[in-house]
Parts: structure tokens; sequence; C-alpha cells
């Protein structure tokens, strides 16, 4: 998230060597919306001012996406009013979030609807108010049910930034998916799921497991994809208790090498 130390994953978790770990977490600063999709289409030879387009433009490319000058147009505006600090109207935050729940537009190429999805919860979160159940409910489907990583990897950094605002209630319901996904042995974003159960581990409940011993089960499963158990042994790589697990895949020559 722009000006959020927290919102650092991003895209480098799928680039390289997908979720590669706490250190992919770390390096995306500035946020994703700060850099343009490798399939967004071509820029114009239009120079295109941050403010030239209005909120009603905005709903309209996501209602039915737009030529590259509008999209475009359409991202500065929201990336705009997320450096400004503004917070939206009632009426605008609701429509908003409308036009995100209806989904890609026909025609629109899954970079730029990543982009410009991830633009608008950015905006979504100048608010200075916790966040609205429709928003968490929107961001917990598309982390658990999106079909394209990219998407479902947004959604868990946005609802990471909402995590500390949100009730009790929801807070609970944000850990029970994050362990929906962490039981998951074939799940993709397991490792970024395991770094928000880390940050989250504060306020878990006495019969959650503890990331120490849930990240050492990750790290040491074959059947687990390789950058999830690198992820895992990052996650606790200060804890001594994670040592001799290390010491053991690193002699182990039947280990991926990334792991070793």
């Amino acid at each position: 998230m722009t000006g959020n130390s927290r919102f650092v994953l991003g895209l480098a978790v799928v680039t390289g060597v997908a979720v590669l770990g706490v250190a992919a977490w770390n390096i995306m600063n500035p946020s994703p919306s700060a850099a343009v999709p490798a399939n967004l289409p071509a820029r114009g030879v239009t120079a295109v001012s941050p403010i030239a387009v209005g909120f009603d433009q905005v709903l309209a490319v996501l209602a039915r996406g737009g030529t590259t000058l509008e999209l475009e147009n359409a991202i500065n505006f929201l990336d705009t009013v997320t450096r400004a600090g503004k917070p939206l109207t009632d009426t605008q935050r609701a429509a908003l979030l409308a036009a995100l729940e209806s989904g890609t537009p026909t025609g629109m190429a899954e970079g730029s609807w990543s982009h410009i999805f991830n633009s608008a919860c950015n905006a979504l979160t100048t608010s200075k108010v916790a966040p609205d159940e429709a928003l968490l409910g929107l961001l917990e489907r598309v982390a658990a049910d999106d079909p394209r990583l990219v998407m479902r990897l947004y959604a868990l950094q946005h609802l990471d930034c909402r995590y500390d605002a949100a009730s009790p209630t929801s807070q609970r319901r944000l850990r029970s998916l994050v362990q929906r996904l962490l039981a998951d042995p074939s799940s993709k974003t397991a490792g970024t799921a395991l770094v928000l159960w880390r940050r989250w581990e504060k306020t878990a409940g006495p019969g959650d497991i503890s990331s120490l011993d849930l990240s050492r089960a990750i790290a040491a499963d074959a059947g687990r994809p390789v950058d999830v158990r690198v992820t895992a042994l990052h996650a606790i790589g200060e804890n001594p208790g994670v040592l001799d697990l290390a010491r053991t895949l690193a002699q182990d020559r039947s280990q991926p090498v990334i792991l070793r």
C-alpha cells in the first residue's frame, strides 16, 4: 500500500521464484500500484495528467474497460486520491466497492485489472475509520477463490493492512482464512499467508498453532512448493529453533538447491 511499509510484498512474490519468502515481501516499496503491469496496453503518445479524470470516469472504466489513456487516467486518479490522503465520501466508497464486486470488465487484460484493483483498494484505505465489512468480505473472497494468483496475493496484502483496525470478530475470521490457506499443501499463497500469520500471531487464540511450529512443518514438507518452504524458513529465520532444521536441509542433496 502506498505509504505503508507493511504493504511491500506485491508482485515480487510471484516473479523470480513465485512467493520467495519474506525477502520478497520486503523489497516492494513503493507498492505494486506504482508499476505498470507488463501486459498493460502500450502507452499512447498523449501526455496524461494525474488528475485529468473524475471519479465518474473511474467507475466507467471499472464497468466497461476503456482505452489505454482512459485506464491510465483512472489509475492515476485513484493513486492521486491515495497520495493526498483525502478519504472518499461514503457514496463514493459504496460505488467503488460495487464496481470492484462486479469483477473484470469484458476484454480487460488480467494485469490491467489487477493494477486498477490494487489502486482502488489503496484509495479505499484513505478512510480513517475501521474497514467496513463489505470491503473485508470482497478481499476475503478474492484471497480465497480468485483463479488469478496475483489477485489472491493483492487481496491478502490488503487484508494485512486492515487487520489491526478490524474488529476482534473480523480478526478471528481473517485468521481462519489464513489457516485454511496454510492447511492446503498445494496452495501457492501459503508463503504469504504464513508471513501474515507470523504478524497476526499476537492476537491468536490459545488453540492456534505457533508460527514457529507451523513454519518448521511447512519448511520440512517436501510436498509443498519450494518457494513456500523457503518463505517458511525466512519467516522464522531469527528464531534459534529453526537452526537444526536449516542445517538438515542444507546438507540434504535431495532437496531443491534454492531451499538448501
